[in-house]
């Protein structure tokens, strides 16, 4: 394997973790605006707001730089210079790595969001409210989103390494 396509792969890995870790962000401004108490003024949402729109830009730019734009990053940040050597002996393809990183953070994803969900539903069960009742529905539903997410990744970890492979070489 060359320095080149080490770097490129360990940068892909990188934004995929950024990618699927950006999902949790978006949910997590929304329920700052639950703790205000009722009562939220303009200017706080105002700010809330842009900085919300801030961070989903600073998150898009991130990682599309890590997922697509991998040669640029490794020339900015001159990351093959300093390597004696320019070959690493491994005999393994880098979509085989990249599929299993993406099986990885699948389960990750799975793993981590799978013990909050079955809190949520057993306190939503024992508390024998409506769904539209219960304070914490959001989170139970963004905790079942991701289980869903984390299982696609799973399972379709082949087609999503197709799919950044073809992007990757467009760009």
């Amino acid at each position: 394997m060359l320095i080149d396509t080490f770097w490129k792969l360990l940068l892909k890995i990188i934004g995929l973790w950024l990618l699927f870790g950006f999902f949790s962000v978006i949910p997590q401004f929304f329920s700052m605006i639950s703790f205000v108490d009722g009562g939220i003024d303009f200017q706080s949402l105002l700010l809330l707001s842009v900085g919300l729109c801030a961070t989903i830009i600073i998150l898009v730019i991130i990682i599309r730089l890590f997922l697509f734009k991998t040669s640029w990053i490794i020339e900015k940040l001159k990351l093959k210079d300093n390597f004696k050597e320019e070959r690493i002996d491994l005999t393994i393809k880098s979509t085989t790595v990249l599929t299993i990183a993406i099986i990885v953070i699948g389960a990750l994803i799975l793993i981590e969001s799978l013990p909050s969900f079955c809190s949520d539903l057993i306190s939503f069960l024992q508390q024998k409210e409506l769904l539209k009742d219960y304070p914490q529905t959001g989170w139970l539903i963004y905790h079942f989103i991701k289980i869903i997410f984390g299982y696609l990744l799973l399972t379709n970890a082949k087609n999503f390494t197709k799919f950044i492979e073809k992007e990757s070489h467009e760009n």
